[in-house]
């Protein structure tokens, strides 16, 4: 915890390493001395693998680099210290102390130095000493997290308790033996020191919350003029000369005003803070002083109340000072740290981020080589499973067949006879493309065939392995599989509907020779021995099906007609 080490007087004052004046009130500046922990840098004990890496990189850079990589300006620091404190009244102390430094020139932030320009730089025995430069940057940086941390915050609002009202409302009883341990026997002797004024303001204070009567008032203000010295003691009945033991009043010099100074000993505050105890704590009881050595000891509960608001006066300076300066070292540190870690990454080349890039982009990699060995692993067992299902193509009929099969396999595309629109063939065959020419121009266009009606050689392997296998599609099947679905948003306009009626006879007529076509089709694809197998094909031929069809029509009609295939 920081200490109150002297009492600045003036300006000439000497101010040393992490030092800083701390003004109290208008009467009363102390100086403040914040922990240094970064004294004994090269006696840490630190890992000597990670010192090594890091002094192989610092060495990448020459000492004007390192120069210029260690600075940063206020406006970098001021711009981190919006991000990461959240408290208005921590953000504006940390503005008031870095201009303080940078006006004053103070060495409160040793090993760090604020220049008048309002830059942030290392001190030059720690700015070219790797070791220590290290110590700086990842031993003690590396505290900023722990101190943000650790700032007690509102359960109100995103301010901190120091700079919350709250702080003003609660007092301590026990604070005043805390502040008194951090003082030194110079503060201590200051502190003590109570200026007749400041006293004689708490006194009437007291006098007009208690409600002293006229009588009783009287008799504590001359009992306060007799400690000052403004009445003779000897001539007071009732006098009591013990009371005021320990205490000394001084008229003071020219530039200094009368004050009182009490014994600085810890028992002797203890004892005024004892009779200042129930007033500070709000207990109720009658005010009276009868008596002068009555009035005397509500004087010296007075300056039992003087003394407490002044020490707890300091308690509160000394711990915003202290939370104000390790905010302000940690950022500056952690704000170096980064400025000089960005110059080290741009000497070599590559930036932190792009490496966590390329990684991303490697384990990227991998996961899409192992989704394609999973893809090459399923089309192997699917072609596995497919070459077990279809033992049929080892058969000496299967390769008869397949001399037999005028398929042409380079064909893509043949011609409506009707309406001379290019049909799509994947695989075509040269008998079905007359069956095609010979169609109606709407059935092929309402269709959309975009395949041959005949199925070229593997739609012939599969129709074989249904003959053999007793598994062959029907009539119907093979209609709907050899044509596309269309489009279920398309609908036939009743125009349409009255040109497919009167085109019925004509198209009855092309259905007797589609039918005798596809018997034929039939009879050269399924080349089977099997009477059953061929009995049962041309039953599916010669016994008509009911077909329904539910056709989409124009607003207000529905057509639906049933025709024998």
């Amino acid at each position: 915890m920081a200490q109150l080490v002297d009492v600045y007087r003036s300006d000439d004052h000497i101010i040393e390493r992490r030092q800083l004046p701390l003004a109290v009130d208008d009467k009363l500046k102390l100086v403040i001395q914040f922990s240094d922990t970064c004294m004994g840098c090269n006696q840490i004990a630190i890992k000597q693998q990670e010192l090594e890496r890091f002094v192989q990189k610092y060495r990448t850079l020459s000492s004007d680099e390192v120069a210029i990589a260690l600075m940063v300006t206020n406006k970098e620091i001021f711009g981190l210290l919006g991000q990461m404190v959240p408290c208005v009244g921590c953000r504006k102390s940390v503005e008031r102390l870095f201009k303080q430094l940078a006006e004053s020139g103070h060495p409160a932030l040793e090993p760090l130095v604020i220049t008048k320009a309002s830059g942030l730089s290392i001190e030059r025995n720690v700015l070219f000493e790797p070791k220590a430069l290290y110590a700086l940057f990842y031993i003690h940086g590396s505290k900023l997290n722990m101190i943000m941390e650790g700032i007690p915050k509102s359960k109100k609002n995103k301010r901190c308790v120091l700079h919350s009202l709250d702080s003003h409302k609660s007092k301590s009883l026990a604070m005043w033996k805390d502040v008194w341990d951090i003082l030194s026997p110079e503060c201590r002797d200051e502190v003590a020191r109570i200026e007749c004024d400041s006293l004689m303001i708490t006194l009437e204070s007291y006098l007009r919350k208690h409600r002293f009567c006229s009588e009783c008032k009287a008799k504590v203000l001359r009992a306060y003029s007799l400690l000052v010295g403004e009445l003779e003691t000897s001539m007071e009945k009732g006098y009591c000369k013990a009371l005021y033991d320990g205490l000394s009043f001084c008229p003071g010099e020219k530039h200094d005003k009368r004050h009182i100074h009490v014994t600085s000993e810890t028992g002797f505050i203890g004892k005024l803070m004892s009779r200042a105890e129930p007033e500070l704590i709000g207990s109720r009881r009658e005010r009276h002083a009868k008596t002068l050595d009555i009035a005397q000891e509500e004087v010296l509960t007075c300056l039992g109340i003087h003394l407490y608001e002044r020490l707890h006066r300091i308690w509160q300076k000394v711990r915003a000072e202290e939370q104000t300066w390790q905010i302000l070292f940690y950022l500056g540190v952690d704000a170096l740290r980064k400025n000089f870690e960005m110059e080290l990454e741009r000497k070599q080349g590559i930036s932190q981020l792009e490496l966590v890039c390329l990684q991303l982009l490697e384990e990227e990699q991998e996961q899409e080589q192992r989704r394609e060995q999973k893809r090459q692993k399923r089309k192997k067992k699917k072609n596995r499973n497919k070459l077990e299902g279809s033992d049929v193509q080892n058969d000496p009929e299967f390769d008869k067949e397949k001399e037999n099969c005028q398929c042409d396999e380079n064909l893509t595309s043949a011609t409506c006879a009707s309406c001379d629109k290019d049909v799509p063939l994947t695989k075509g065959c040269k008998k079905s493309h007359a069956a095609i020419g010979a169609g109606d121009s709407a059935l092929c266009h309402r269709n959309e065939l975009t395949e041959c009606i005949c199925s070229c050689r593997e739609q012939s392997i599969s129709m074989i392995n249904g003959a053999r296998y007793g598994t062959a599609p029907s009539l119907q099947d093979m209609l709907e599989a050899s044509c596309c679905s269309g489009d279920d948003e398309d609908f036939i306009s009743e125009e349409e509907i009255q040109r497919f009626k009167a085109n019925q006879t004509i198209l009855n007529s092309k259905r007797l020779e589609l039918r005798e076509t596809l018997r034929q089709r039939f009879a050269n694809m399924c080349m089977c021995k099997k009477p059953n197998c061929m009995q049962s094909i041309h039953r599916h031929i010669e016994e008509p099906r009911q077909i329904h069809v539910s056709v989409k029509s124009s607003p207000g009609y529905t057509f639906v007609k049933g025709n024998k295939l």
